[in-house]
């Protein structure tokens, strides 16, 4: 039993790397096949959603190293879930943790508030009694 948990523990810290290293390769023509169209008037939705899939493929080669391995690994298989996987779903989705993280990160600083000090009233009034 305890060998079976290490080769899983292995196997599973052997593809969080592996995600680290490139973008995955995702069927989109096959997830655009499923695409429908969003209006009436809409001819191609097949081209539209392979131009959308194209354009995030390409933003996430560029910016693929900048996410966190484990984000890339949660993301992906998320993505993957109902067998219509998307690279713009993946880019999505790691967007928002790096924007989850900068929130987290930001909320931990400490909030400073400038002092409040009493102003004197012009006639003395409201000044404390003297003893």
């Amino acid at each position: 039993m305890r060998r079976l948990a290490v080769i899983l523990s292995c196997y599973v810290l052997g593809t969080s790397l592996a995600f680290a290293s490139a973008v995955p390769k995702l069927d989109i023509e096959a997830t655009c096949r499923r695409a429908q169209p969003l209006s009436a008037g809409e001819k191609s939705a097949f081209q539209s959603c392979m131009n959308d899939e194209t354009e995030a493929q390409k933003e996430l080669a560029k910016t693929w190293s900048t996410f966190k391995p484990g984000a890339q690994a949660t993301c992906v298989q998320e993505t993957k879930i109902g067998g219509a996987p998307s690279y713009v779903e993946l880019l999505t989705c790691l967007q928002l943790d790096k924007q989850a993280s900068e929130a987290s990160r930001e909320n931990q600083k400490a909030l400073t508030m400038p002092s409040a000090k009493p102003e004197p009233s012009p006639s003395g009034a409201g000044a404390p009694p003297k003893k």
